[in-house]
């Protein structure tokens, strides 16, 4: 039996003013659910992030001030995007970066904090190919995953979910992984292992 069968998975991403969480916001956020080992549905919205967006961050993922009138603000979107997660393991490419943006935005605004069993996709990848050539843009490219958009929340989860797809039957058959839990612990070993944690500069958010 596939180690993804009849599991339930919440792909997430966010793009963000900058790379601190204790000065910075998000303001664009997505999952996408995989069901039984294939892609499901997804969410995504934009996040008013109360404070202009830096130049050097819209050259990244192209999100102006002007995209952002319209949006709701965090406290709006908060419970929306816990209640997706509800009590599933999550993905993430570079949990690193992500996590902390999450948990802020969880804290800040009333809602439930992430117990979640985390898999890190891109430990999943330096465990199985070493330390290096593993962003989001490159192992993409390296399995043929879609990836149109990148630096975009939505299209970042939707590579991360393929990646995740294309990785756990790796781990299952080269690695002997048998559960959820296992992988999930894998791939945060797999970080720690290898000595460094995921980087990214200032205002990149989605690598």
């Amino acid at each position: 039996m596939s180690l993804l069968a009849g599991q339930r998975v919440v792909v997430v991403d966010v793009e963000t003013t900058g790379w601190n969480p204790t000065r910075d916001a998000i303001l664009e956020i997505a999952c996408v659910t995989i069901d039984d080992g294939a892609i499901a549905d997804s969410w995504s919205s934009l996040v008013q992030p109360g404070r202009p967006v830096p130049a050097e961050a819209t050259r990244i993922h192209g999100i102006t001030d002007a995209m952002l009138v319209s949006a709701p603000p965090p406290a709006v979107v908060a419970k929306p995007f816990r209640d997706r997660c509800g009590g599933s393991t999550i993905a993430i490419h570079n949990a690193d970066f992500d996590l902390p943006f999450l948990e802020a935005l969880l804290r800040r605004h009333g809602a439930d904090p992430l117990y979640n069993p985390v898999i890190d996709t891109l430990g999943l990848a330096r465990g199985l190919f070493g330390p290096g050539g593993n962003s989001l843009a490159e192992l993409t490219r390296r399995h043929g995953i879609a990836h149109a958009n990148a630096h975009r929340a939505l299209d970042d989860a939707r590579a991360t979910a393929g990646l995740l797809l294309a990785l756990a039957p790796r781990w299952e058959s080269d690695r002997g992984t048998h559960s959820m839990a296992e992988l999930a612990a894998a791939s945060q070993d797999a970080i720690r292992l290898t000595g460094k944690r995921g980087s990214r500069p200032p205002a990149l958010a989605g690598v």
